[in-house]
C-alpha cells in the first residue's frame, strides 16, 4: 500500500492550484529589456534567409550559433549525407531532470521576389496597424522603456519562424536573470529548409537519431487562434501539390478564324478544375474519400469551440458567405481540401489578344488528413485524367513532338507528405495545456488538426516522436506574403510561455520513478 501511494505521488501532476504563474516575473524582467530583445530580433531579421541561397543560410547559422553560445548553449550543425541546409542542434541539460523535450523552429524563410512589400523585406521596422494594415512607423523604445504590444515588426520571417527563435533566446535570458532552473533537459532543433520542402530532413533525423532522442517535441510554428486566444494544436494536415499543363495548337491562332474549331487549353483547364472540385469544396475524384475517417464527436466539439469567431472572420475578409453553407471553419480543416493555387493561360487586360493560346497551366494542392497517402492521391488524379481521355507525360519536351497536343497533359508533383495527429489525452499534451493555461491566464483552444501543413511525419517515422504544436504568433501575420509581420504582444507571450514550459514541464509531467 505504501509503495503504491509513493508511486502515485511521484507521478501526480503539479497542481495548478498550488503552482504560481511565472509570468508576472518574466513580464517585469521583459519590460526592463524590451529594447535589447528587439535589437536582437532586428539583427536576426536583417539577415536574408531564403532557403535556396546557401550563402545567406550560412550567415544565419553563424548568427544563431553566436546567439545561443552567449546563453551557454553550443549549437552544432546537423547535416544530411545527401546535402541541403543544416539543422542546428543544441542541448541544455537540467540536473535531476527525468524528461527531455525538443524545442523546434525553422530559421529559413519564404522567397520575397516579385512581392509588393511596403518596406524592404530584410530591413525590419516597427509599425502601427489598423485592420491588419500598417498605418504609421513606430520608433524603437529607449532602453528601459516599453513599446505598445499592438505594434508589429514587419520583416520576412518575423512570424514564420524567427520570432519564436527570438522568444527562445529571451526565455533563456529571463531564466538566468530570475534564477530559475529548467525542469527538463532541453534540446533545440532549428531547421534550415522547412520553407523549401524539408527535402533533406528525413536524412538528417535518420543520421543523427541518437542525438535527437526525446520524450516530446514542441513545434513553435503557425498562428494562435484568429481571435488572439492561445491555441494548442494536436496535428497537421498533410500536403501534396501538382502542376498540370494542358495543350492546344502548336502556335497561337486567330480566335475569329479558329476560335470554335481549335481546342482551347484554357477551356481544358477550366473543365478539369470543375471535374475535380465543386463550389463547396467537395473533391470529385472517385474514391478520394474512401480512406477519410469521420471526425469523432469529441473532435467536432473542439472544432465548434474553435469556430466561435467565424462570423467576425468572414466580416474582416469581406465575405458574406463561405463554402458549404457557412460550415464551421474548425470542422472544415479536419477534412481534406483541394486548393487552386493559380491558373495561367494567355493574357488579360491590356495584354489580351484575340487568340487561342498554345497551352494553359493550373497549380493545385491537396491538404490531407490522417490515413491519406500522397502516392494514392497521385494515382487517383492520374486515373481521372486517363478516364477523361488524356495522355499523361512527365517530359515537358514531348508536346513539341506530339501529333495530338489537345489530349496531352504534363503532370509534375512536389514530394508531398502525410498528416500527423497526437491524442488529446496524451500526458505530455495535458501537461503543456496546463502550463499554457497558467501562462496565458486562460485555457487554450485545442485544435484537433492545423489547417496548414508541416513535415511532422518525418519526426514520427524516423524518431517515433510525440509532436505537439504550440503556436505563438498572431493569426493575421501575412506569412508567405508581402509585409509579413509579428505583433509585439505575441512575442512577449511567446517569451513568457517558453519560460513557463522550460521551468515547469518537469513538474507537470514527471517520469514515473520508484
Amino acid at each position: 500500500m505504501r509503495r503504491t501511494l509513493l508511486a502515485a505521488l511521484l507521478v501526480a501532476p503539479f497542481s495548478l492550484a498550488t503552482a504560481q504563474p511565472l509570468r508576472p516575473q518574466v513580464d517585469a524582467w521583459r519590460k526592463a529589456h524590451e529594447r535589447e530583445i528587439l535589437d536582437e530580433a532586428f539583427a536576426m531579421l536583417a539577415i536574408p534567409n531564403v532557403a535556396s541561397n546557401q550563402d545567406d543560410i550560412a550567415k544565419n547559422v553563424v548568427f544563431l550559433t553566436n546567439a545561443f553560445a552567449q546563453r551557454g548553449v553550443a549549437l552544432t550543425p546537423l547535416r544530411a549525407p545527401t546535402g541541403g541546409s543544416p539543422a542546428l542542434f543544441g542541448e541544455l541539460r537540467a540536473p535531476g531532470a527525468t524528461r527531455t523535450v525538443v524545442f523546434y523552429a525553422h530559421y529559413d524563410g519564404q522567397p520575397v521576389a516579385g512581392g509588393s512589400w511596403d518596406v524592404e523585406p530584410f530591413a525590419p521596422q516597427l509599425s502601427r496597424y489598423r485592420n491588419s494594415v500598417a498605418v504609421e512607423p513606430v520608433s524603437l523604445p529607449a532602453r528601459g522603456d516599453t513599446v505598445d504590444p499592438n505594434v508589429r515588426i514587419r520583416a520576412r520571417s518575423a512570424s514564420d519562424d524567427k520570432g519564436p527563435i527570438v522568444a527562445m533566446l529571451a526565455a533563456l535570458d529571463a531564466m538566468k536573470a530570475l534564477r530559475k532552473q529548467a525542469s527538463v533537459n532541453i534540446k533545440f532543433f532549428l531547421e534550415g529548409e522547412e520553407e523549401a520542402g524539408s527535402n533533406h530532413l528525413g536524412d538528417i533525423l535518420r543520421t543523427h537519431k541518437e542525438k535527437l532522442t526525446a520524450d516530446a517535441w514542441l513545434f513553435f510554428d503557425g498562428p494562435v487562434h484568429v481571435s488572439g486566444a492561445p491555441q494548442l494544436v494536436l496535428g497537421v494536415r498533410g500536403v501534396m501539390g501538382a502542376e498540370l499543363t494542358f495543350y492546344g495548337p502548336n502556335r497561337a491562332l486567330h480566335s475569329g478564324h479558329y476560335g470554335n474549331w481549335a481546342p482551347n487549353p484554357a477551356v481544358s483547364v477550366a473543365t478539369f478544375i470543375a471535374s475535380i472540385r465543386d463550389n463547396d469544396g467537395r473533391i470529385r475524384l472517385p474514391g478520394f474519400y474512401d480512406d477519410v475517417p469521420a471526425p469523432s464527436a469529441a473532435d467536432r466539439a473542439l472544432a465548434r469551440a474553435v469556430s466561435a469567431t467565424d462570423d467576425s472572420v468572414r466580416a474582416s475578409l469581406g465575405l458574406a458567405r463561405t463554402e458549404a453553407d457557412n460550415a464551421a471553419l474548425g470542422e472544415r480543416i479536419m477534412q481534406p481540401a483541394l486548393n487552386i493555387r493559380g491558373i495561367r493561360a494567355g493574357n488579360v487586360g491590356g495584354g489580351a489578344s484575340n487568340a487561342v493560346p498554345t497551352s494553359a497551366s493550373v497549380s493545385i494542392d491537396f491538404r490531407l488528413v490522417p490515413n491519406q497517402q500522397p502516392a494514392r492521391i497521385r494515382s487517383l488524379l492520374e486515373q481521372h485524367l486517363t478516364q477523361q481521355g488524356y495522355t499523361i507525360t512527365r517530359d515537358p519536351t514531348v508536346s513539341a513532338r506530339s501529333t495530338d497536343r489537345s489530349r496531352l497533359v504534363l503532370v509534375q508533383y512536389d514530394s508531398g507528405y502525410t498528416a500527423v495527429r497526437v491524442a488529446s489525452e496524451t500526458p505530455s499534451v495535458q501537461a503543456v495545456k496546463r502550463l499554457m493555461t497558467r501562462s496565458y491566464g486562460r485555457e487554450p483552444f485545442t485544435l484537433p488538426i492545423l489547417g496548414g501543413s508541416l513535415p511532422l511525419f518525418h519526426f514520427v517515422e524516423q524518431l517515433g516522436a510525440t509532436v505537439i504544436t504550440v503556436p505563438t504568433v498572431n493569426a493575421d501575420n501575412s506569412q508567405h506574403a508581402p509585409n509579413e509581420n509579428l505583433r509585439v504582444g505575441n512575442l512577449w507571450d511567446g517569451i513568457a510561455l517558453m519560460t513557463e514550459l522550460m521551468t515547469g514541464l518537469g513538474k507537470e509531467w514527471p517520469a514515473s520513478r520508484m
